[in-house]
Order: structure tokens, then C-alpha cells, then sequence
């Protein structure tokens, strides 16, 4: 890429509809506390929900141990979308460690195709022209398996909807979705859009100018 470059963000933040748990990534006994809390919350303590308990607690921790594994640095659990209405879903974030400025192409969205590559035939991906941060791609496709990464819970199947977003300083900063209610696919891309278009970057403070 050539030309004036905006300065490398610092950080990032957007807006989450509804109650969303913030799951810490770097500590697992911090990790399986919160996820504890979450799970008791979510589903209450009785003995007859014990099951229940169990297999979300297994998710969460299968979601918080890979984002761990994968170097996330966020994870959050959604409890409702609105008051009374729960939706099982999880967002974690990455800094993926993929630089636009190495591909060699001028445009951001360009640049971001380039470094991701071709999706796998169960993966649809779209281009996101439209955001108010920049270039995105969207990845989406629906998965089956157990909900417990020993292969002991039930299988279930999840939507997962990722999010990979040029960001001002030719980084890749990635919001990865994903649900357990397969039969509202296009409605949960639809609300996950828009989470993502609330997308904001921050940027360092400006240096005082010396007199």
C-alpha cells in the first residue's frame, strides 16, 4: 500500500444488544468462575436442571479454552437479547497475526481477501462494503458437534458467523459469532451485522506540541 496512513488504533469497542456476560480469557480459574456464575444465572440451581447446567457449562468452557488456546482477547456470553427473550449465543475477538500492508494490494478489502484466502466449500463468505469502519469480509456457515470437546455432551448445531475487519492501522481484527439456533441462520446474520456496525476504533492521545 502506498499513500498517507491513519496512525495505528490502540483499541476498539461496539455496542451488544441486550445482557451479554464478559467471560475473562487469560486466567482458566478466573474463566470457570465467571462461567459458573453465568450458568447459574442463566438457568437457576435446581437439581432437576442439573443436565442443563452441565451441557452449557461445558460449552462455555469449550468456547473459553479455545479463544485461551487461540490467544482471544475477548470472550462474551450473551444472556438475553432483550428482557425475557435468552439467545445462546457467544462472541469471542482476536487480533489475528496477519498484516494488510504484506499483501501488496492498495485496497483495504483487497488487501484483506488476499491474506485470508479462499473459504472452504462449507463457508460462505461475503464482502462488507458497507461499514462505517472500513473493509470486512463476513464467514459464515453451520456446524454439528458435541457441545463438550471430549465428545460426552450431546451434539448440537451452531451457527458460526465471523467477522474479519480491516482495521485503520493494517491490522485484522476479528469478531467471531456463533449460536445455537440453526433455524434463525439469516435473522442472527442480520443482528450480528449489525453489532458490527457499531464497530469503533480508538486511537492514541495526541502529542502536546512543544513550545
Amino acid at each position: 500500500m502506498s499513500g498517507s496512513r491513519s496512525p495505528r488504533e490502540t483499541g476498539f469497542d461496539f455496542a451488544l444488544p441486550g445482557t451479554w456476560w464478559l467471560v475473562p480469557v487469560a486466567d482458566p480459574e478466573a474463566s470457570a468462575k465467571a462461567i459458573g456464575r453465568a450458568v447459574e444465572q442463566a438457568i437457576g440451581r435446581r437439581d432437576a436442571d442439573a443436565r442443563l447446567r452441565a451441557e452449557l457449562r461445558a460449552r462455555f468452557t469449550d468456547v473459553a479454552d479455545r479463544a485461551r488456546t487461540a490467544g482471544a482477547a475477548q470472550v462474551h456470553l450473551c444472556r438475553e437479547i432483550m428482557p425475557g427473550v435468552p439467545l445462546p449465543a457467544t462472541l469471542t475477538v482476536y487480533w489475528p497475526r496477519l498484516a494488510l500492508r504484506a499483501s501488496g494490494e492498495a485496497d483495504p478489502a483487497a488487501a484483506l481477501a488476499r491474506v485470508l484466502g479462499a473459504p472452504d466449500a462449507a463457508t460462505t463468505q461475503v464482502a462488507l462494503t458497507d461499514l462505517p469502519t472500513g473493509a470486512g469480509i463476513r464467514r459464515s456457515r453451520v456446524v454439528t458437534g458435541s457441545a463438550a470437546p471430549d465428545g460426552s455432551a450431546p451434539e448440537v448445531t451452531t451457527v458460526e458467523v465471523d467477522y474479519w475487519l480491516a482495521t485503520p492501522g493494517d491490522r485484522v481484527l476479528l469478531l467471531s459469532f456463533a449460536c445455537g439456533m440453526p433455524l434463525l441462520a439469516d435473522q442472527l446474520v442480520t443482528l450480528f451485522d449489525e453489532v458490527v456496525r457499531t464497530t469503533t476504533w480508538t486511537f492514541p492521545e495526541p502529542t502536546a506540541s512543544r513550545r
